[in-house]
């Protein structure tokens, strides 16, 4: 009997406070060591899977568009192709000329590369410059590209020997440039060794952002499936579009305009692909034309308003008569395009007559808003001449502010050359 009670007084013991407080302790400490795990884990996802998906590449670019100063590029960590390959081809794709004269746009583009090459030792073994001729200049995109980069390459003493050149300037189209670029190359190197080619593509980042969202979203109408089709590979090199970030509120505006076009350039491909192809149209592009649509209204209703945003002490947004009437009429058709597509994305049907329509009302609006509300502009002789004076300065004196090389007083800090009023920075909210 008093076994049994004594038994029955042991096993008391594990529902005792004491034990039941030691268990929570080795609960809580198993639980701390298996959220440490899963975290190391996480880590190491993370950097075995370095490829930046596209909208953390956007999160970046908007990021660096926020910023008052722009850093000089920025470019992929993903080298795993780069490493693979038997050569490295860096693709530049060129901006219109004005009058004959390279843009500011278009010089950022030559700059990136170069910078790249004289900082971080980015060589590549083939530079081919792409732009055909266009708005009746004499002078291809491609050519002046060449000259400008051979321009401040000597300005800024960088050792490009050993560099091979490639103008392609057969046609104004990039598409058909770049499949150009590719067939030249076969024909001097062979099939197989341009299999084993990396491409970077360096342009503005809006461009580069409207090529990789066309190739994952319209694969069949993109640039990018030449290069697959031949087993090459590519990565992008952002250079950063000025205009966004002018100081110039107008300037500011219009960039931002400019790139809300590209937007819709992207709608318009899978548009064009659903009227032709019977492809899908994506909803991430359905959402892309309702967010542009609602950022141009928000731009307008800022702009129509006499205390808006816009307007400041340090300065306001004039721009013509013309160029608010095409803003005006665009809206209304990216209104009109949004209610057709709107029963597609619900399941239902729509006419293919109507979708043509849709189809040729934005390309009207994309057309018009590139010819008439571009604040790009020739570079001046200054520009040109102190394009890239960094043989004697540091990268930051070169961004920031430094001493002129000729001169023991301190200079002021360097004029933006996409700027008209420098007066102060006006920061402008639009979205």
């Amino acid at each position: 009997m008093k076994a049994v009670e004594h038994k029955i007084l042991s096993f008391s013991f594990f529902f005792s406070k004491r034990f039941l407080k030691k268990k929570r302790l080795i609960f809580s400490n198993r639980q701390i060591l298996k959220f440490k795990k899963t975290q190391l884990n996480l880590k190491e996802n993370r950097g075995n899977d370095s490829k930046l998906r596209l909208h953390q590449i956007a999160d970046k670019l908007n990021h660096l568009l926020s910023l008052g100063k722009f850093p000089e590029s920025t470019i992929p960590e993903d080298y795993k192709g780069q490493l693979e390959s038997t050569m490295h081809i860096a693709v530049i794709f060129s901006k219109i000329l004005v009058q004959d004269q390279i843009t500011v746009e278009f010089e950022r583009r030559v700059s990136t590369i170069l910078t790249q090459i004289k900082y971080r030792k980015f060589k590549p073994d083939i530079m081919a410059f792409i732009g055909g001729y266009g708005n009746q200049n004499h002078l291809s995109g491609a050519t002046a590209g060449y000259i400008y980069f051979r321009h401040i390459s000597q300005q800024a003493n960088v050792d490009i020997e050993g560099l091979e050149f490639i103008i392609e300037e057969t046609t104004h189209s990039t598409h058909e440039n770049l499949i150009c670029l590719l067939n030249t190359l076969k024909k001097k190197y062979g099939e197989e060794a341009v299999s084993k080619c990396h491409f970077s593509l360096i342009s503005s980042d809006y461009h580069l952002i409207r090529i990789a969202e066309i190739y994952k979203l319209s694969q069949r109408q993109s640039l990018l499936t030449s290069l697959y089709n031949v087993g090459a590979t590519w990565t992008y090199l952002f250079a950063a579009y000025p205009f966004c970030v002018s100081p110039d509120p107008t300037l500011a505006f219009l960039g931002r305009i400019r790139v809300l076009a590209n937007d819709l350039s992207i709608v318009l491909v899978n548009l064009n692909g659903l009227v032709e192809f019977n492809d899908f149209i994506a909803k991430e592009n359905f959402s892309r034309l309702c967010e542009t649509n609602k950022k141009l209204r928000i731009m307008l209703r800022i702009m129509s308003e006499p205390n808006g945003n816009v307007n400041s002490s340090r300065g306001s947004v004039e721009i013509p008569f013309h160029q608010w009437e095409i803003l005006e009429r665009s809206l209304c058709v990216i209104h009109e395009v949004q209610v057709i597509l709107t029963p597609l994305v619900n399941g239902k049907s729509v006419e293919r007559r109507t979708l043509i329509r849709a189809r040729d009302l934005l390309m009207n609006v994309v057309k018009n808003i590139r010819l008439t509300i571009d604040p790009d502009r020739p570079l001046c002789h200054e520009e040109w001449k102190n394009s890239f004076y960094t043989e004697k300065h540091s990268k930051k004196n070169f961004l920031l502010k430094g001493k002129h090389p000729n001169k023991k007083t301190p200079m002021k800090k360097r004029l933006s050359p996409f700027s008209k009023n420098r007066k102060g920075i006006l920061k402008l909210t639009f979205f």
